[in-house]
């Protein structure tokens, strides 16, 4: 390209304006009496652009302005270590680029370079490469320690970095690759764990908060130990609300489904409680087991009960996600009910039961007792 404004003019002509500045300007005016425009509405719209690189315009503290690159790469942390590490790695290639790698889509179909990108944002350190001047497809770890690494560590004593600096920086990418674990793995791994014995949204609390304590650490993520469930704080933060401890794994069935069928249902799922549904999706009803052996002992060989319909309960007590968990906790004991759906704009968001009740009561008395 010749000039930034290509990459300008084709952001306009691909992308259609989403927002629009709340300060306005005649930016020829501004340029008539003198003074430096602040072009609002190119740097709304740039902003709503997801570019790996992305060229911004703006105003220094000294008057002037300027056009700097953004590059999505430098930040991706989760550490201050890490981050600094691959702004090393990075320009560190770049500061020592060799000749072949230069002029690349003249080297390499697009569609090549596209897969790479994805496969890597998808399997991380895991993914293979197609790469020029290669007959087969290098992985990810051997691609960077026997490739990259070098380049970038040229590179850098190129621009007279000093040499420890260097070796830090460049050994936490090595270490990095050498572990598999990167920001998304330790995140992924940690929450995976604390899934299996806990809610999503304990899970999501737990590592995030075990997130915030070892970036404070400064430690680089590959010597950071996996996230721990008491991490996520007292009972408050991951127990307050009922959208921290309800089901959102759904099984539903249709009004007019047959009852055995849903009973059947219910017994492959090993569920006491069950959603009924109508055409457009919307929660009508509610059988439960107790319903189930009401039928059976009573009514199974009535021919005009033979639907979900028929015998789901439809005066329901629902609660939003926001709800107190206090408060569904007294909405149950004063009904007597077992369970109670969560409902968000009319639809079935989740659901609540004793079970989900008892397993939080078991992981506070846990901790409670150590």
């Amino acid at each position: 390209r010749e000039s930034v404004m290509e990459l300008y003019r084709e952001e306009v002509a691909m992308h259609k304006l989403l927002l629009k500045p709340k300060k306005m300007e005649d930016a020829l005016k501004v340029l008539e009496e003198g003074r430096t425009p602040k072009l609002y509405s190119l740097s709304i719209h740039s902003g709503t652009i997801y570019r790996w690189n992305r060229a911004c315009y703006g105003i220094s503290p000294n008057g002037k302005p300027h056009l700097r690159i953004e590059n999505r790469v430098l930040p991706a942390g989760p550490s201050t270590a890490d981050e600094t590490a691959n702004a090393a790695f990075w320009l560190g290639m770049m500061l020592n680029m060799p000749p072949k790698y230069r002029r690349l889509w003249e080297k390499m179909d697009f569609d090549l370079a596209k897969g790479n990108f994805l496969r890597a944002a998808r399997q991380g350190l895991g993914v293979y490469f197609s790469w020029p001047g290669l007959r087969k497809k290098i992985s990810a770890p051997e691609l960077i320690r026997k490739e990259l690494l070098p380049i970038a560590r040229e590179g850098l004593k190129k621009a007279k970095v000093a040499a420890k600096d260097i070796e830090r920086y460049l050994g936490i990418i090595e270490e990095r690759v050498r572990s598999g674990k990167t920001g998304s793995q330790w995140i992924l791994d940690s929450f995976n764990s604390l899934r299996r014995q806990s809610s999503k949204d304990e899970a999501i609390v737990a590592t995030t908060a075990a997130l915030w304590k070892r970036q404070q650490s400064g430690k680089p993520v590959h010597e950071w130990e996996p996230a721990q469930l008491t991490e996520a704080g007292n009972w408050m933060n991951r127990f307050g609300t009922i959208q921290q401890i309800m089901s959102t794994d759904l099984i539903t069935a249709s009004e007019n489904d047959l009852i055995d069928f849903v009973a059947q249902l219910m017994n492959w799922r090993n569920i006491r409680h069950l959603p009924i549904e109508n055409d457009r999706g919307e929660l009508v009803g509610l059988i439960t087991s107790k319903q189930l052996v009401q039928h059976y002992s009573e009514n199974c060989d009535r021919p005009d009960i033979r639907s979900a319909k028929d015998i789901m309960i439809t005066k329901i007590v629902a609660v939003e996600p926001d709800t107190p968990t206090i408060e569904a906790v007294e909405l149950m004991r004063e009904h007597g009910f077992s369970c109670l759906p969560v409902l968000q704009d009319k639809k079935l968001f989740g659901i609540v039961t004793e079970s989900d009740f008892v397993n939080m009561a078991a992981q506070v008395l846990k901790e409670w007792k150590e």
